[in-house]
């Protein structure tokens, strides 16, 4: 009899085992890509913009492009910053990318954007609201605002004293 009442116990530990498994798999906050036989986290490219401006290797003008890009450094805030530096030659937008780690200046003047829900609260320290769509946020990371301008930072124009 106790074997029957320990084989009914371990049937039920089976199914609850196995129902938790497949609700968390559901879940899409969850959900994983696979590559291969290993599980990577979620894509954050889904939700990325990335917004670019080719330096080194500008496909219209290298030299009115770095000119551009200086000009833009004195802007006051990372939304007129971007705004300067989408009218220099050669700025792109794409959906679903984000900014190679090489993607600084000389080489380019890289910003990814994310978007994320609006919520009542203040979003996460570090990012910085760039606009507001629709019930999303478009952020920035302060680091990758500072990878592009380190006048965006606080940092002085002139580091040495000029």
């Amino acid at each position: 009899m106790s074997y029957g009442l320990a084989q009914s116990s371990l049937r039920k530990l089976h199914v609850l085992v196995l129902a938790t498994a497949v609700g968390c798999a559901s879940n899409p906050s969850h959900a994983r890509r696979r590559a291969g036989n290993v599980l990577l986290p979620p894509d954050p490219a889904t939700s990325a913009i990335r917004y670019r401006l080719p330096l080194r290797n500008n496909p219209v003008d290298p030299g009115d492009a770095f000119r551009c890009y200086g000009a833009c450094q004195p802007q006051t805030t990372p939304r007129g910053y971007l705004e300067c530096l989408s009218a220099c030659p050669g700025f792109e937008v794409a959906e679903h990318e984000v900014c190679a780690k090489d993607e600084v200046p000389p080489v380019a003047a890289c910003i990814t954007v994310h978007k994320i829900p609006a919520k009542p609260e203040a979003p996460p320290a570090g990012l910085i609201v760039l606009a507001v769509v629709g019930s999303f946020l478009l952020v920035i990371g302060a680091d990758a605002l500072c990878a592009s301008s380190k006048s965006q930072c606080g940092y002085p124009r002139y580091p040495y004293g000029y």
